[in-house]
């Protein structure tokens, strides 16, 4: 009994994969890949980077990738680390294009008492700049220094939920792909998905809810979730 009275009163919170739920990052990625994969010697498109990169670390994903096409020559600590700097900077030079309806998502989870947390690559503080109406305390904002190639891992969702004083099993995640939604079922997240064309092959299976656009009235199949 007294574990179920501790339990109601913990915060609960929605987690939200911002780069490749909200931000076209899957697409992002892509295009940075092809220009500095090509000059390393290698070749890219939206197969090749399902067959050799996804599911896997960016660092051995190139690996399999540099053996599959015979490529030995490159550094791939180096050549992970410099895509990942010129994502961060790309998407927040989008920022301005972030989707219709996900503010008042945001705000609506606010009224409610949830806690949103955005992760991403994408400068902290530029990130915030974005929401600046909502107070700091009842937006988390985290860096993403994961090292999973565009999706987040259930080490990751867990990793997000302890930083910002949540339990993972309280809250709900706002993933991008099949590959996320899979590590937040493996992590006990209840799953909200929004996937995009280039990772819309991969198995989504067990999520709770998929939309196709953010908007305030999502946020009732939220609390659903989340037995409020």
């Amino acid at each position: 009994m007294s574990g179920e009275k501790k339990d109601s009163k913990q915060q609960r919170g929605v987690l939200v994969e911002f780069d490749f739920a909200v931000m076209p990052g899957h697409e992002i990625m892509l295009q940075i890949c092809k220009e500095r994969l090509a000059e390393a010697g290698l070749k890219i498109d939206n197969i090749i980077m399902a067959r050799y990169m996804f599911g896997r670390s960016f660092v051995s994903g190139l690996s399999a990738l540099c053996r599959a096409q015979n490529v030995s020559s490159v550094e791939l600590s180096e050549l992970a680390t410099t895509c990942n700097e010129l994502f961060a900077q790309r998407a927040a030079e989008r920022l301005n294009q972030i989707p219709e309806g996900f503010n008042d998502f945001i705000d609506a989870l606010v009224k409610k008492g949830l806690k949103p947390v955005l992760f991403s690559k994408i400068d902290t503080e530029l990130l915030r700049a974005s929401f600046s109406t909502i107070a700091e305390e009842k937006l988390g904002i985290s860096e993403d220094l994961t090292s999973s190639f565009c999706f987040t891992s259930w080490e990751g969702w867990r990793r997000f939920a302890r930083k910002n004083n949540l339990h993972e099993r309280l809250c709900v995640a706002v993933a991008g792909s099949g590959l996320s939604v899979k590590g937040a079922l493996t992590s006990g997240l209840s799953v909200l998905v929004k996937t995009n064309p280039i990772a819309d092959y991969q198995d989504i299976s067990g999520c709770d809810k998929k939309i196709d656009k953010f908007s305030a009235e999502i946020v009732k199949d939220v609390v659903d979730m989340l037995h409020l």
